[in-house]
């Protein structure tokens, strides 16, 4: 075949067409690494979770005890649920000591809600106990603790029975049954669980409202010892809060109650303030330090299920989100509920103690409170007490008439909550900007539910 001749050349230019270039790709969206970060984000997060749960299971199963009593009363604290937390005098290096209950609290729990209140049950109230008698109400579970078989039958553990018994006798005395009320689940915790509780979050700021002086305040061996506290916040490790939550003799029980509910609330507010990764941190020294060493009995038992998905979502939700401050704080004393005193026996008024509970089921609100303030004038500025009052009336408070503070310097305003109105000294708090002290103004005698003593700050 023959080829094609070469072209000659003529000089002159002939353009030639190029092909263009295709252009480059455009860049794909990483879809696929977004997509198995977030799996394995996801796969993380239930890791975690069920690690977690694992180690509440784990702690449920070593310090859950089943409820002994007849027709258990059947509650969650997502929507509502009543505990009495028993702290427990127990010493078994003296076993002929016995054991009996410290500290009986009324706990109620509404993780819907988003509110607690705590009710402090004198421990010198008078009771009537199955084949005892008359007698205090601390009695009830050492009674329930050493009669257990009796009471509740064979396979019934002392703490199951100690337990119960003081349930049953709270019960009881609070008349809860005409309200359609029970108390729902039980806690018990001993004085090392407490302070071990303490230990394991680093230890909690307490803000003593006075102070404290205890010449006989009892130790270990059957001896005593003097303990001081003076006023102002301080740091405490747990051997040293539950000393300030035990000591009574510089006041009386009641003022120990105040105490006790104070230091829960320090607790709730340490456990918040780590944050969540400092809580996750936190979280395996605390159910130790509530697990106890292995073969030994737990520092702390209960009958509530805390393994149950409601109860530990109520639980971990109120953990996480309730305001410490906004705790209801209630108690049975002489400055609210009636009382007759046979001997060292405390008999209350019941129409006194209905209205105590009356306030204890109800969420804290101001309205409900219906709390009366007292102002006083720490400042040099005449009528500074009077003017503010009306203010505050005008606001929707129940003011008393003004008066002066005792005689002293006060350079910041300060609020004192002594029957505990959470609701009210909140927003007093965030009107004065000022700091809240659970308890009684010292030189201050007074009716008022809430104390306001006005500060050089105040004055300015």
């Amino acid at each position: 075949m023959p080829s094609t001749p070469p072209r000659a050349y003529t000089g002159e230019t002939v353009a030639m067409r190029r092909r263009s270039a295709a252009p480059p790709p455009a860049p794909r969206f990483p879809w696929a690494k977004i997509r198995l970060g977030l799996g394995l984000l996801v796969l993380a997060m239930l890791l975690g979770l069920g690690i977690f749960y694992w180690q509440v299971h784990r702690l449920a199963g070593a310090i859950t005890l089943a409820e002994v009593r007849s027709n258990p009363p059947l509650a969650t604290p997502l929507i509502g649920a009543n505990l009495l937390l028993i702290g427990v005098d127990a010493r078994p290096d003296h076993p002929e000591e016995g054991v009996r209950s410290d500290t009986l609290i009324l706990v109620r729990l509404d993780a819907v809600g988003r509110w607690v209140s705590l009710l402090s049950i004198p421990r010198d109230t008078q009771v009537e106990l199955p084949d005892i008698g008359t007698t205090k109400i601390n009695v009830a579970y050492g009674q329930g603790y050493a009669r257990t078989e009796e009471l509740y039958g064979p396979g019934t553990t002392p703490e199951q029975g100690g337990m119960a018994l003081a349930a049953q006798t709270v019960e009881q005395v609070l008349d809860l049954r005409s309200r359609g009320m029970r108390v729902d689940y039980t806690a018990q915790i001993n004085f090392d669980g407490f302070a071990g509780m303490i230990d394991a979050l680093g230890g909690i700021t307490i803000n003593v409202p006075q102070l404290i002086i205890d010449d006989e305040y009892p130790t270990a061996d059957f001896g005593i010892m003097r303990v001081e506290f003076q006023p102002g916040p301080q740091r405490m490790d747990g051997e040293r809060a539950l000393i300030y939550a035990r000591t009574r003799h510089a006041d009386s029980d009641f003022g120990r109650s105040e105490r006790q509910q104070q230091v829960m609330r320090a607790i709730l507010h340490e456990f918040q303030a780590k944050g969540m990764l400092g809580q996750v941190w936190a979280v395996p020294g605390l159910l130790a330090a509530v697990a106890g060493e292995d073969g030994s009995t737990p520092p702390v038992m209960t009958t509530m299920p805390i393994d149950r998905l409601d109860v530990l979502i109520g639980l971990l939700g109120l953990a996480g989100s309730l305001e410490p401050d906004a705790i209801g704080q209630l108690r049975i004393s002489p400055e609210v509920v009636g009382m007759t005193e046979i001997g060292s026996n405390l008999i209350w008024d019941p129409a006194g103690i209905q209205q105590v509970l009356d306030a204890f089921v109800a969420p804290p609100n101001e309205a409900q409170e219906q709390a009366t303030i007292l102002v006083m004038n720490g400042t040099s500025t005449p009528g500074l007490a009077r003017t503010i009052s009306l203010e505050l009336e005008a606001n929707g408070f129940r003011l008393l008439p003004p008066e002066n503070a005792p005689e002293g310097n006060y350079p910041r305003t300060v609020i004192y909550d002594p029957s505990g109105k959470p609701a009210t000294v909140r927003r007093l708090s965030q009107i004065f900007k000022a700091e809240v002290v659970r308890g009684t103004a010292p030189g201050v005698m007074s009716a008022a539910d809430v104390v306001v003593i006005l500060g050089d700050d105040a004055g300015g």
